[in-house]
């Protein structure tokens, strides 16, 4: 049975209604991978009860509307954390766990000088190369704060607390297209979109809603765990780092804890039916599951029908498989597909539709003239309404392009998604990024496009992720990195490139004579899964890429920067 959520001003009151209501239901389950013990489940009323204990300490050491960062991996103690920082009037900023990675580093002392934080609150386990992190990086005046002891013991009741129009979250965009930035969420932005899914996925208070993704990223934060405990339901996480090393284990989570709603992005889905084998398929049931909420990143139709054909002897229906759009500017979830998916080739390109628009006003805007296309034209997608949130932290130049922008001939402020799509008897099909758009000889190809066809071309390339972009050499030319599996001879190398320059030459009717080969792992993707493409760019036009193979244009091979390591001539 699916009812309003309760007329609340933040997410931390409606869930407070819902603890108040069934105490000992089930609020919070953290699966646990085998052989790591048994699972962790919080009840209503527990977790409640230590979401105040973190409020309480939290106001010990910072005043409301401080920016606190949850460098957290996916588990309990982020949930506590989350909620106590909504709860004492915190902006909650989360961000991956810090790890050993240079990068992932420098990226976390990006976010923590630009939202100007005053706590990063950390495990036990990693407090202390937290603070020496924060020494290395200057940042004078975070403090670091182990979670360990925040939970527990009693939470004096919040009060008045925060309003609707009040700060709640910045969620940091994934930086796949450009510089992380900070999107201010209100309370009343994460309520509204919370609504929005519960109402298109007509979802309530029996469903349970699990998956991988991490709780830094909106997919695990807002559609997995803030709309569970919104409706009353419950919320069923594993570590994103189990489903990485065995895919079987998210079916497993799922059918174990009788998953009824769970989410990923579209490569999860090829990696399943890729490494899932039949002995495992024969142990499963997927039959509760109601939905499988499929976006984050572009959505590959041969993907979605090999999940869908494989796990149908597991009792996968093909309604259940749910294509959807969002982006954390309109604080996560946009449209959803509630029937069996439908594919149109456009172009020569299949695409997936992505289901109705819900709780929010949509355009299909052509970006030069800014005026609305009418149903089946190609344009960039606008959005408008309760979910879309307040700007970028920091930036009012940029907030006020992104956020206020005016379609010719109507009112209103709509948000600009940078996304490409078109309305079709009100499905909404998105085909590609405004901004990664490759123009060839007049041609206007889509980066995903090219990476698919790359990865169709040989057996080596096939489960792995590849990066297309243009380069100006001094016209503009097409590069493709790739990576190839482990163990592929050095020998098999120069035969695959030619055999992938083949393939787009065939299929996509361009010149592609730059095609560089690098090992599993090279590509550099967000933790959803998307391809940092810019990012990729930019390495190759460094020298910054380790090359297994290249086949290089004369042209690009001139280039100041090009990665030498292993290069080949194209011909």
């Amino acid at each position: 049975m699916t009812t309003p959520l309760p007329d609340c001003r933040t997410l931390a009151e409606a869930f407070g209604e819902r603890a108040a209501a069934t105490p000992g239901k089930p609020a919070f389950v953290f699966a646990r991978e085998p052989g790591q013990g048994p699972d962790t489940v919080l009840t209503y009323r527990d977790l409640r009860r230590r979401a105040l204990s973190v409020a309480r300490r939290l106001r010990d050491r910072t005043a409301p509307g401080s920016r606190v960062m949850l460098a957290l991996p996916t588990g309990p103690e982020f949930v506590e954390c989350y909620l106590g920082c909504l709860m004492a009037g915190m902006v909650a900023v989360p961000v991956p766990a810090l790890d050993g990675r240079r990068e992932a580093r420098e990226r976390v002392a990006g976010i923590a000088r630009d939202c100007g934080a005053s706590l990063v609150l950390a495990d036990e386990r990693d407090v202390g190369a937290t603070r020496e992190w924060i020494g290395e990086t200057g940042l004078d005046g975070l403090a670091a704060v182990a979670v360990a002891g925040l939970a527990e013991g009693e939470g004096a009741d919040p009060g008045a607390g925060p309003d609707r129009d009040d700060l709640a979250v910045l969620q940091y965009t994934s930086g796949s297209t450009g510089d992380p930035k900070g999107v201010m969420l209100t309370h009343g932005n994460i309520l509204a979109n919370v609504e929005a899914l519960r109402v298109a996925g007509g979802l309530g208070s029996a469903d349970r809603l699990g998956g991988w993704i991490p709780l830094h990223h909106d997919m695990g934060l807002f559609v997995l765990l803030s709309t569970a405990l919104a409706i009353g339901g419950t919320c069923v996480l594993m570590s994103p780092v189990g489903f990485l090393k065995r895919p079987v284990e998210w079916l497993r989570m799922i059918d174990r804890h009788g998953v009824t709603a769970t989410a990923a992005p579209s490569f999860a889905f090829e990696r399943c039916a890729r490494l899932v084998t039949d002995e495992h398929l024969a142990e499963l049931d997927l039959s509760r599951l109601r939905y499988m909420w499929n976006g984050s990143e572009p959505i590959h139709a041969p993907a979605m029908r090999a999940f869908t054909e494989r796990f149908a002897r597991a009792g996968f229906r093909p309604e259940t498989m749910s294509p959807g759009y969002g982006l954390a500017e309109a604080t996560v979830f946009v449209s959803l597909r509630t029937a069996e998916p439908v594919v149109r080739t456009m172009d020569g390109r299949e695409v997936v539709g992505c289901g109705t628009v819900a709780g929010l006003d949509v355009r299909v805007v052509d970006p030069r003239t800014r005026r609305a296309l009418p149903d089946g034209e190609t344009g960039e997608i606008w959005l408008s309404g309760a979910s879309v949130g307040r700007g970028y932290w920091g930036r009012p130049r940029e907030s006020a392009d992104v956020f206020a922008a005016g379609i010719d001939g109507e009112g209103g402020r709509w948000l600009r998604t940078g996304d490409l799509g078109l309305l079709r008897d009100g499905e909404l099909y998105i085909t590609g990024r405004l901004r990664e758009i490759l123009i060839v000889h007049g041609r206007n190809l889509f980066p995903q496009d090219l990476e698919q066809i790359a990865r169709d071309a040989h057996p080596a390339l096939s489960g792995l992720v590849g990066a297309a972009f243009a380069v100006r050499a001094p016209d503009e030319r097409v590069v493709l990195l790739h990576e190839v599996a482990p163990r592929t001879a050095a020998a098999d190398l120069p035969g695959i490139a030619r055999a992938v320059s083949r393939r787009l030459a065939t299929t996509l009717g361009i010149p592609a004579g730059n095609v560089v080969l690098v090992r599993r792992g090279a590509v550099r993707r967000t933790t959803s899964g998307k391809i940092r493409r810019g990012e990729m760019r930019a390495r190759f036009l460094d020298g910054d890429v380790a090359v297994l193979h290249a086949e290089l244009e004369p042209a690009v091979r001139r280039m100041p920067g090009r990665p030498l390591v292993g290069a080949g001539d194209a011909p």
